[in-house]
């Protein structure tokens, strides 16, 4: 088995890979999906909770 990693292992399902959240502009439309801007929406929800 030359090159067998446990990475290829397909029984292996305690590793988890998370994909890096994306900056949200000021001015893009909200990812809550309530359709107004960020600014307008969850900026403060988030600003307040990251303190």
């Amino acid at each position: 088995m030359f090159g067998w990693t446990s990475a290829n292992d397909p029984q292996d399902t305690n590793s988890t890979f998370v994909l890096p959240e994306s900056k949200v502009g000021r001015n893009d439309p909200c990812p809550c999906g309530s359709g107004k801007k960020y600014k307008k929406c969850c900026l403060r929800k988030n600003a307040e909770s990251s303190t």
